[in-house]
């Protein structure tokens, strides 16, 4: 660490600005790190704090960590969503952060800290995240994969790289007279709605109605939402919330109704959001989420198969059709503080593969009630 590098804690309000423009522009900054994301989290009662490395007056270096208190007993779980933000070849800066994160972690009795950077699949970045003390684990709580569409080609060159069938699809919802219309947080219900109904169909559950009002609200105070509604006869038949930071525009969550999927509500909705976020001045459109298997494939040179539909291939296949690119990124690692009750947790996530449970049997084994999600971020 040189003289004129030091540890930070951006707890001030008036620091948010300067935080937010750090994250925005830093290479592997994510809206997860934003101070915004940070705000929605601790309404849903997690622990927020910022860590950054200051040189020379500016931030070089940072972590937005988020602590899940345990009920019944002093111990907490740490997790950095979409970070930390750092040059892992810089290893006096990277060292300075750790220790700074690993300081505040134990003072918090966090049993581990779980990371997942917003950095793409390497191996030299495997290697230098193992440096640096943390063990890859396959309990993720983001998706290692997704598609991200350059805005900067412009429109016609979007709509030439969409399928043709997307294209298809497209142009029938616009004759059959759907219509994109902006929405507000009354119109969350129909989205809520939607999902759930498309979770049941497939098997899953999805966070309440108050997660996605909540969501609203605090990214609404932002001036970072977006609600798109595609209207059919006078009836809401797929909504889509799109969160902005940064030069990019994430698709966070989206419903589409049985009448919407038979008019192909969904396409244009999705074109719509992109053109938007083109018309604002973004440069990417991540329309977030697709099986992790996709981007493992590509990597090792695989084919994609072209008839799977189960889980999140569907959603794979709808996206895919508006070009893009795959970005697949490094994935989860941990960093245990507490060794017995990590290995103890891991065993029981391995039986159970949700990384819910991570928290759940901690409540158990010290006498809780209930459960506490860790839950996937979005998803």
């Amino acid at each position: 660490m040189t003289m004129t590098e030091q540890v930070t804690t951006f707890s001030d309000e008036t620091e948010r600005k300067r935080w937010n423009a750090f994250v925005a522009d830093s290479p592997g900054g994510h809206l997860l790190q934003s101070c915004e994301w940070g705000d929605f989290k601790a309404a849903q009662g997690w622990l927020v704090r910022r860590i950054g490395i200051e040189r020379d007056g500016q931030i070089v270096a940072g972590a937005q960590l988020l602590f899940k208190p345990l009920p019944w007993f002093p111990l907490t779980i740490v997790y950095i969503p979409k970070g930390p933000i750092v040059d892992l070849s810089d290893e006096a800066t990277s060292n300075t952060l750790f220790s700074a994160i690993h300081r505040v972690a134990r003072d918090r009795r966090a049993i581990f800290l779980k990371i997942e950077p917003n950095l793409l699949d390497d191996d030299h970045t495997h290697t230098l995240l193992r440096k640096y003390g943390f063990q890859p684990t396959v309990d993720t709580n983001q998706p290692r994969s997704t598609i991200v569409i350059d805005l900067t080609e412009g429109e016609k060159a979007l709509l030439a790289n969409t399928r043709k069938n997307t294209r298809k699809h497209i142009r029938y919802a616009a004759r059959a007279g759907v219509e994109i219309v902006e929405g507000g947080a009354s119109d969350l219900d129909s989205l809520h709605q939607m999902m759930a109904t498309a979770a049941q169909r497939k098997g899953h559950t999805i966070h309440g109605i108050g997660f996605f009002q909540q969501e609203w609200q605090t990214f609404q105070a932002a001036g970072c939402v977006k609600l798109l509604l595609a209207k059919y006869r006078g009836q809401v038949v797929a909504v889509k919330m799109i969160i902005v930071f940064g030069d990019r525009s994430m698709h966070l969550w989206g419903g589409v109704s049985h009448q919407g999927r038979e008019v192909c509500a969904s396409y244009l909705i999705q074109w719509e959001a992109i053109r938007w976020a083109m018309a604002q001045g973004y440069r990417y459109c991540d329309l977030w989420g697709i099986p992790d298997q996709v981007g493992e494939m590509l990597k090792v040179g695989q084919k994609i198969p072209k008839d799977r539909h189960d889980g999140l291939w569907g959603a794979y296949v709808f996206k895919r059709g508006f070009g893009g690119r795959v970005e697949y990124y490094v994935g989860a690692y941990d960093y245990p503080y507490w060794p017995a009750l990590y290995w103890l947790g891991m065993k029981i996530l391995v039986r159970n593969r949700s990384v819910a449970q991570m928290s759940r049997w901690l409540e158990e084994i010290f006498g809780g009630q209930g459960a506490s999600e860790m839950p996937k971020e979005n998803g």
